[in-house]
């Protein structure tokens, strides 16, 4: 019974410190809103240059393209701008942010055909690749060869997964987002992020296994 009771009490008193701290975010993210909004430029330059860098990885790691990801990201703080006055609160503004980036990402991804297979560390640009491939002076050619052609299967297995699993994998393979944040981009519940998530992995690892060694 002690016990019980000292982890009730716990469980409170964590979710009160979560509860705080969403308030605290809120009341934040609200005021630069409203600053943005009354006309200050620099607010809005520094949500800018604060949020870009997370906000080009996302896109990056969708798209596998420096240019498109760039171009991506470019629309979306236009659009951002032209939309702040519809920002409710309901999620935090960086999770707002990168569901307006996600989605222009996945619209240029349908309009361009690119490959889905760019994450799971594997989300290099083809120079980038070789840079990570040349390695240690140590490792032989044919090492390299097998790290390659590793690479190049995994590739093909995560292209050929459904786009739903594909896209929670993306997500996935940050670690500043958590669940509940993935499940707001996505417009999912939080449950359905996990259970994509375990069956994204299932499937690539049963595939493997049918494929053997390399």
């Amino acid at each position: 019974f002690f016990w019980r009771t000292i982890q009730r009490r716990l469980v409170s008193a964590l979710r009160m410190t979560a509860t705080n701290s969403q308030l605290e975010i809120h009341r934040a993210d609200s005021a630069r809103v409203d600053g943005i909004l009354a006309g200050g430029q620099e607010t809005f330059r520094d949500l800018v240059v604060e949020y870009h860098p997370l906000a080009f990885a996302l896109a990056y790691r969708c798209l596998g393209d420096r240019q498109d990801a760039e171009e991506v990201v470019q629309d979306a703080f236009i659009k951002i701008h032209g939309a702040l006055d519809g920002f409710r609160g309901d999620a935090s503004l960086k999770t707002w942010i990168l569901r307006i980036v996600w989605r222009l990402s996945l619209n240029r991804r349908r309009d361009r055909a690119r490959s889905s297979w760019r994450r799971l560390g594997l989300h290099q640009s083809a120079e980038d690749a070789d840079v990570h491939l040349a390695g240690p002076a140590a490792e032989s050619p044919e090492a390299r060869l097998l790290s390659h052609e590793a690479s190049r299967l995994v590739r093909d297995l995560v292209d050929d997964l459904p786009p739903a699993l594909r896209e929670v994998l993306i997500l996935n393979s940050f670690e500043d987002l958590g669940y509940e944040e993935m499940a707001r981009i996505l417009d999912v519940p939080v449950g359905t992020v996990s259970s994509r998530i375990y069956t994204a992995r299932r499937k690539l690892a049963a595939r493997l296994r049918k494929l053997g060694p390399m």
